[in-house]
């Protein structure tokens, strides 16, 4: 029996489908990650845990220390409790204890925390990830149509990236449930393809059928742009989070999960065709 918490959120979602999928039984987290006894009640006959609980998309560092930090500390206490077999984390690239971007440091902790249990546990280490209502693609569409005719490219657009589509992401964390040489590791996980932002740009705008003018402008005012106009909403739609990707590239080895998982990661052209639907501008200020 698996345990998953984050089970709605945008991974979640498509983890639990994966799951029902592959014949594996599992059911989601309900109640605040934060409460030890409401912990403990649900663990009850559960084997193995899947964490994919956060409060990134929130945009706010208490809650990210709150969720991610205190929250994944209480859930590693009643773990050993209650004698789980395996706890898998979603985690993210270049995370970090002592990191100066908030999210980084928050999942270094995090790991920190689960590799010092002794609980067997499997970390997954992620580039953003896309797919139908994510926090990424979507949002750099719904930027790019509520900033016509422009198109912002921090830093010129230069910085690399190498997305990852959330089914083959899923697709990873099944398979770490089912083979016993994952435990105790910790994988990096990224597509099959590296590129600049302003060609990632280029390529949504184009599926998504929208022409813009590319304004480059100086990464010094990515922050102070983005807190001026994001920051007053209760669940902003840019965070603090987002423009820190462009500071620090979430790129890897581009054949790191077929060698650590045997499968090709789906090229980026191949997977965005939920991007091409009517209503999406409104998906800026959506959950």
């Amino acid at each position: 029996m698996i345990l998953v918490t984050g089970a709605t959120g945008f991974v979640g979602r498509v983890l639990m489908r994966h799951l029902a999928d592959a014949g594996l039984e599992a059911r989601e987290f309900n109640g605040r990650i934060n409460n030890a006894l409401n912990i403990r009640d649900q663990l009850e006959d559960i084997q193995v845990v899947i964490h994919l609980s956060g409060a990134e998309t929130r945009g706010r560092n208490r809650l990210l220390n709150h969720i991610d930090v205190e929250g994944t500390q209480r859930l590693i206490e009643e773990c050993k409790r209650a004698n789980i077999q395996h706890l898998i984390f979603l985690s993210r690239l270049g995370a970090d204890p002592a990191a100066w971007q908030p999210l980084l440091r928050a999942k270094g902790n995090a790991e920190r925390f689960i590799k010092h249990s002794r609980i067997p546990y499997t970390i997954l280490q992620s580039t953003s990830v896309f797919g139908w209502g994510d926090r990424y693609f979507e949002l750099i569409i719904g930027l790019a149509i509520w900033s016509w005719p422009f198109v912002w490219l921090p830093g010129g657009g230069k910085n690399p990236v190498q997305p990852l589509w959330v089914e083959d992401l899923v697709r990873c964390i099944v398979l770490a449930i089912q083979d016993e040489g994952k435990k105790n590791k910790t994988f990096p996980v990224a597509g099959g393809e590296r590129m600049p932002y302003f060609v990632l740009v280029e390529l949504l705008l184009g599926m998504s059928g929208h022409r813009r003018y590319p304004v480059r402008f100086p990464l010094q005012l990515l922050k102070p742009l983005t807190g001026l106009f994001f920051r007053w909403w209760y669940w902003p739609a840019v965070t603090r989070y987002f423009a820190d990707r462009f500071f620090v590239p979430e790129v890897t080895e581009v054949d790191i999960v077929q060698r650590n998982f045997g499968f090709q990661p789906t090229r980026v052209r191949e997977s965005i065709a939920y991007l091409n639907r009517s209503g999406l501008r409104w998906r800026l200020f959506r959950r």
